[in-house]
């Protein structure tokens, strides 16, 4: 179970480009695939540096989506349905890139702490 959620951002941010970049009828954009992209070879490579460094800009990018959405929301003049719309569905997708990216950064911060223990215990014996 606790292998399977750790494997999970990945495959979310994957999805989440895809969706990002598609216009009907079929179409999608070059940027996006390329962030998908690199997510698939993170899946594939499983490099610790340029996974903290996916989580982290991963996360910036979350915290500029959540002021692009705080800022939609001040425009509202009263906070109707579409204000309560806009905010529930916006503040769902904010939680879920945060897991996500939390999630991330948790996996690959414990594989380089993890590895700096076996190097320093290694050294330690000699």
């Amino acid at each position: 179970m606790k292998t399977t959620l750790l494997k999970l951002p990945e495959y979310y941010f994957i999805l989440l480009a895809i969706l990002a970049g598609y216009t009907p009828p079929f179409d999608f954009n070059l940027l996006f695939l390329m962030v998908a992209l690199v997510f698939v070879a993170q899946i594939i490579f499983k490099n610790r540096v340029s996974g903290l460094l996916l989580a982290i800009v991963t996360g910036l990018i979350n915290l500029l989506f959540l002021g692009a959405l705080l800022s939609e929301f001040q425009e509202f003049e009263s906070f109707t349905g579409d204000a309560q719309q806009l905010l529930f569905v916006g503040l769902s997708i904010f939680t879920l890139n945060s897991v996500a990216t939390g999630i991330m950064f948790y996996k690959y911060m414990k594989n380089t702490a993890r590895k700096e223990l076996n190097s320093n215990s290694a050294v330690t014996r000699k």
